[in-house]
């Protein structure tokens, strides 16, 4: 095959034309690489764009780890050409084949004349983020620590969504943006780019004076400005997209960042798995890549050092997983026959996940489904389900998932089970709804599931409903006894605690009510801990504290968990005696503090259930 043939099917160059492509060929070397040279001929042609003709290849980091696997059609060296940093990573082959080099100047020249060009490798340069291995783990230059806020430079352009298109597209042109953001009544109600004015105005030939709300997009991805780039880029990158709005905690838009602001950071951490699991085309593939995991994490907890960090990555997978695997059932059944909105419970919902969380999922469907629409979503659930069980996360013992149809349920059915749950409080009850209040979407319709929550929070403003809430959470004991010694139990022949249940899940009910009280719909445990910083039901000084010993004990679980994985041993059960001193002296110290917040809750809320 020709040059000009092989690069016609290699993306991007599939989208440069005549003159441009020929350009291009007359620009590109072809080097032959096997083990022997390979070192030499690549140090001499850095830095440039190299693109594999054939041969299989390893690109790794100045660690030894690899980075991606490369083979025909895929290309390496762009990013040293898009932010100038130095080159560390290596080259080894495992088949030797012929790579075009295509120097920098070109790259250069290509990236100003052709802006699909440049899109695609700016893209492509942000999924690379998302696996590179971070240089330095200090806490100044810690890229998950970055907030988004940080890098916001300019104030939001915007506009409102009765706008006329002539006059965004005259502003835009103006301003010099390729997306503005519309804006109803201070709050983000949709975005508008130039593909937009492409494909759905100008392509559909619709007159200049349509308003802007006929063509945006509507309620697009956004980010909170006080959550992690890493954040960002996990959104960026699941949801393939370029732009992503910021905004505050009252959904009022502060700015606007693209991929381009993160490859100027230069700093990354790996959210692993997310952009190659997006990429898997069958199921097969998909477990393959989630098989990896395990392996990824243990390398990548070694240098965070805020633990929830470690919980959002963990949802961010399976959320990808779970997305990934319903394209693959629509593919094979055709997309949704009605509205809905696929949903994370538990720890998964709270953003929360260890490599222990089993399942916790399930469907908000719209109403008046057919039996053949409601047999469609059956058969979603149970694809999806079973798949992510064949990815590693264990198929819940509860049967809280979607495949089970008591968590298929459409708006009205699942309001009635919430209103008979909180007007008669059994245990069973108050059990469901400590797992079905901690929701969130992954897939579906955005707004659909934000009206459904606010009035299933509405419902849960019930005093009788929080007492009995604040009751089942002091009839569990914290392990401390007299003159605060831990108490253990005798699990296996061993003297352990379970972290999980008498210390992280009490301050995840804790918050849980709080936050119910206060009517808030976010799932997370941290988040809403942040969330009731002002509230008057929780002081500063006793929020500030059980977050702290949230923090501590996901730690010391998670140290514990990669420790035992691959072994028979229980991944929530921690002997005391195997702490050091001051990691004893911490675990009574957040057990103390769990005991207070529970006779807290017991004092504000029990008194008025049964």
């Amino acid at each position: 095959m020709e040059a000009s043939e092989f690069l016609k099917q290699c993306p991007p160059f599939d989208e440069l034309k005549g003159e441009h492509l020929s350009w291009v060929i007359s620009q590109l070397q072809s080097v032959y690489l096997n083990e022997e040279n390979c070192n030499d001929v690549m140090t001499s042609m850095r830095p440039a764009l190299f693109i594999v003709r054939s041969g299989i290849f390893d690109l790794r980091d100045a660690d030894g780890e690899l980075i991606e696997r490369l083979e025909s059609g895929d290309l390496f060296g762009y990013p040293s050409l898009l932010t100038g940093r130095e080159i560390t990573n290596r080259l080894k082959t495992l088949k030797d084949g012929i790579v075009y080099v295509l120097p920098e100047h070109a790259f250069d020249r290509l990236r100003k004349t052709s802006k699909p060009f440049e899109q695609y490798f700016i893209k492509a340069h942000g999924q690379r983020l998302l696996t590179e291995r971070k240089a330095n783990t200090t806490s100044e230059s810690d890229w998950s620590q970055q907030t988004v806020r940080s890098i916001v430079s300019k104030a939001p352009i915007s506009l409102s969504s009765e706008t006329p298109v002539q006059d965004a597209a005259k502003l835009m042109s103006k301003s010099g943006i390729s997306s503005v953001l519309v804006v109803d009544d201070n709050q983000l109600v949709g975005i508008l780019t130039d593909r937009d004015l492409r494909n759905r105005v100008i392509a559909e030939g619709l007159p200049l004076d349509i308003r802007v709300s006929s063509v945006m997009t509507q309620l697009p991805e956004s980010v909170n400005e006080n959550r992690s780039l890493m954040d960002a880029l996990t959104v960026m990158t699941s949801s393939n997209i370029h732009h992503l709005p910021v905004v505050n905690d009252n959904n009022q838009p502060v700015g606007m960042i693209t991929a381009t602001d993160l490859i100027r950071q230069q700093r990354s951490d790996p959210v692993f798995l997310i952009s190659a699991i997006r990429k898997a085309t069958s199921k097969k593939q998909l477990i393959e890549e989630a098989a990896k995991l395990p392996d990824y994490l243990q390398t990548f907890a070694s240098r965070v050092k805020q633990t929830s960090v470690l919980g959002r990555l963990m949802a961010s997978v399976t959320d990808g997983m779970t997305r990934q695997l319903i394209k693959l059932y629509e593919q094979e059944h055709g997309a949704a026959p009605a509205a809905y909105s696929w949903l994370a419970f538990g720890s998964q919902g709270r953003e929360d996940q260890t490599l222990s969380s089993d399942q916790d999922n399930g469907l908000l469907l719209s109403n008046g489904l057919s039996k053949s629409q409601k047999e469609w979503f059956a058969g979603l659930g149970e694809y999806v389900c079973e798949g992510l069980g064949e990815c590693g996360i264990p198929l819940c013992p509860g049967n809280i998932m979607a495949s089970n149809p008591e968590c298929r349920g459409t708006i009205d059915e699942w309001k009635e089970k919430f209103n008979g749950w909180i007007n008669s409080p059994t245990p069973k009850a108050l059990m469901y709804c400590q797992i079905f209040f901690d929701s969130r979407p992954v897939m579906g319709e955005g707004r659909f599931y934000q009206t459904y929550r606010e009035e299933i929070a509405k419902l849960a403003n019930n005093d009788m409903f929080l007492g009995n809430l604040a009751i089942l959470v002091n009839k569990i004991q914290v392990p401390l006894g007299l003159f605060n010694r831990l108490r253990t139990s005798d699990a296996d022949g061993e003297d352990t605690i379970d972290i999980k249940r008498y210390g992280i899940a009490l301050i995840n009910d804790i918050a849980r009510i709080y936050s119910l009280k206060e009517g808030l719909i976010v799932p997370g445990t941290v988040a809403r801990l942040k969330a009731l910083q002002k509230s008057r039901l929780l002081n500063s000084k006793d929020n500030q504290s059980l977050l702290e010993a949230w923090e501590f004990l996901t730690q010391l679980r998670l140290n514990h968990q990669l420790k035992v994985w691959g072994t028979d041993k229980p991944k929530n059960a921690i002997d005391p005696d195997e702490l050091s001193t001051l990691s004893r002296r911490q675990l009574k110290s957040a057990f103390r503090i769990i005991k207070e917040a529970q006779q807290g809750v017991g004092l504000k809320f029990s008194r008025l259930g049964y």
